[in-house]
């Protein structure tokens, strides 16, 4: 459930994420600081991809503590953002006009195609006092006088973010069930919560919020506000203690927590230890650098838009608690330099460990000014609301249009059930009268069923007598196409009809005969050696080879070729063997005896084309 009464404040900084959970009170204008969390950055990853690095610190952040609210306000760091102050033309009160001339001057502020960023600006109606002399009288008995004039003036705060970044940051948000109020920029939090502890109202005050990779001013006067980023912060002083000491960042920034402080120069004795002292004169060099910028913006601020002199300096951020900081900028300012405590007009819960908070309270003006927000309206309000959000609020107003909807479809769906119950009765005694015409046309079907498996049967008999009578000649002519194949000095002794070829059914070469019997090759060339014969193979179910034994004649031994071979070329001209492959052709014995004139004794296997079923 979404707790209505609790907003979550997020201050993404350029090198910390701070979280804090605001309730709000029954009255509605007072808040409580229920809890908080603060967690640094990935410095490498936050200079290489931002919304990678904020993502994965607020995950961790959010797995970490036990934030309870779902909706917030976020502040993105001025690094990631642009803002000027520009004047405009009296207007007149001419609301189109403003707008129009406003946008006109966007364009020509915002370093950046309007369509890739996310920009909104606050006008600023002041009046300011001019001391004029009026004419003296015509008479010259009435001297000229300084008269006081009151002119109103109009200037615009323009800030832009880009569009890519600000929506991969609430995508973020929206992932973790977390609904985005508003979202602006961490310099206009900053002065809201400023304005609400009453700063900058009589006097013009200044504030420097130093931050880890970037600086923000501040010049509050009265109802008016300047807004420069210092590209100059903590993690530049870190950056110079790196190269100095060659090491790598994260030893440098905790060389610097340990032993950072701004040097106070002049007749000050250095410190007594040597890497103490060196970071010292570094973070004086930047300090200094950033002075000059101070020392810039007020110049512009005074010249450019009239403004009064700062009479205080109140400084916030991650670096302003480096030892001496106050003390620096009050020797190089002349100002009156504190810290800025913006934590009177927020509430505190019993759970809050107030000396704990206190380590981290210069973090906190941005969080109390989008609190603040959230309660009342403040002097500036910036809206950078990516697309993504626009989508889900206009989601969200058009949920009661959807429920509406949903009804409907519901009693659509009521009305068309009972239009289908009414259809299925109807159908259902159509079934009934339909059933009995089925029954009867069932039985004449079942005794069709019948009959049909008795013709099939009796055609099952037909077609197996057709094939014996059909395949009764094949013996016959396979024996002839043999005979037609056989050259004329072959002859077979025995012909067997197997399944398949296997080694295990090649017969072996024709035995040796013992000594003192009759020799083989000395009888009539008709009669069968002994050797050859061998008891025909069981019957098989198919016949798919034929065996040959028998024996050959050469006549011309001069001729390369045997009788065999002309026997295999006859073979591969006739149709009824398979020849095409070499394989289905198997001579493994063939045993050629000189001394027996010439004879040859073979075992040949031939593939037929078309197996003989037995």
């Amino acid at each position: 459930m979404v707790k209505e009464n609790t907003v979550l404040t997020i201050d993404i900084g350029g090198a910390c994420l701070k979280v804090a959970e605001f309730s709000v009170g029954t009255t509605g204008d007072t808040i409580q600081l229920e809890r908080y969390a603060v967690k640094e950055l990935d410095i490498e990853l936050a200079e290489s991809d931002f919304p990678q690095a904020f993502a994965g610190a607020f995950n961790a952040l959010m797995e970490e503590n036990s934030f309870t609210s779902h909706q917030a306000r976020v502040s993105i760091s001025s690094l990631h953002a642009f803002q000027r102050l520009s004047k405009l033309p009296p207007l007149l009160g001419n609301r189109t006009r403003a707008a129009q001339v406003v946008e006109g001057e966007a364009k020509l502020t915002v370093p950046y195609p309007l369509d890739e960023v996310l920009w909104d600006y606050q006008l600023v109606k002041y009046t300011k006092e001019f001391e004029v002399e009026s004419e003296p009288s015509e008479d010259g008995e009435a001297p000229a006088e300084k008269v006081t004039e009151t002119v109103e003036e109009l200037e615009a705060l323009f800030v832009a973010i880009k569009d890519d970044l600000a929506t991969a940051i609430c995508t973020v948000l929206l992932d973790a069930d977390i609904d985005v109020l508003s979202v602006e920029v961490s310099p206009t939090a900053l002065y809201n919560a400023a304005r609400a502890n009453m700063f900058g109202e009589d006097t013009c005050d200044m504030i420097l919020d130093l931050g880890g990779r970037g600086s923000n001013l501040i010049i509050m006067d009265g109802d008016r506000v300047f807004i420069r980023s210092i590209p100059i912060g903590g993690n530049t002083i870190t950056q110079q203690i790196a190269k100095e000491f060659s090491i790598a960042l994260e030893d440098a920034e905790e060389m610097k927590r340990k032993h950072g402080f701004v040097a106070l120069g002049g007749a000050y004795e250095d410190s007594d230890s040597e890497v103490a002292a060196t970071i010292s004169k570094i973070a004086r060099n930047v300090m200094t650098r950033l002075h000059g910028e101070i020392n810039r913006s007020i110049n512009a601020w005074r010249s450019m838009f009239g403004g009064n002199r700062p009479q205080a300096l109140f400084i916030s951020g991650g670096s302003s608690i480096i030892p001496y900081v106050p003390h620096f900028l009050n020797e190089k300012l002349g100002l009156e330099v504190s810290f800025l405590n913006t934590f009177p007009v927020i509430n505190f819960s019993d759970s809050i460990d107030k000396q704990e908070l206190l380590e981290v309270a210069h973090l906190f003006p941005p969080l109390i000014g989008l609190a603040v927000r959230h309660i009342r309206t403040c002097p500036v309000e910036i809206a950078l609301i990516p697309k993504i959000i626009r989508t889900t609020r206009d989601l969200q107003k058009k949920k009661p249009y959807f429920y509406a909807s949903a009804v409907c479809a519901l009693l659509c769906l009521l009305v068309f059930y009972g239009g289908v119950s009414a259809r299925t009765l109807y159908d259902r005694r159509l079934e009934m009268m339909a059933g009995a015409k089925l029954n009867s046309a069932q039985e004449t079907a079942d005794q069709i069923k019948k009959l049909v498996r008795e013709l099939n049967g009796v055609s099952d008999q037909y077609n197996s007598l057709y094939r014996i009578a059909e395949q009764r000649g094949m013996w016959m002519n396979l024996l002839n196409e043999l005979q037609k194949c056989a050259p004329p000095n072959m002859w077979f002794t025995q012909i067997d009809g197997i399944k398949e070829y296997s080694t295990g059914n090649a017969a072996a070469a024709p035995a040796q005969p013992d000594p003192g019997m009759m020799d083989p090759g000395m009888m009539d060339p008709g009669m069968m050696d002994p050797g050859m014969m061998e008891a025909p193979p069981p019957p098989p179910n198919e016949v798919a080879w034929l065996r040959l034994k028998g024996h050959s004649l050469k006549m011309d031994i001069n001729d390369s070729k045997s009788v065999e071979d002309y026997f295999r070329e006859n073979l591969q001209k006739s149709p009824m063997f398979a020849m095409e492959d070499a394989a289905n052709y198997k001579s493994p014995v063939l045993v050629l005896d000189q001394d027996k004139n010439n004879v040859t004794s073979f075992v040949i296997y031939v593939k037929l084309k078309n197996p003989i079923k037995q």
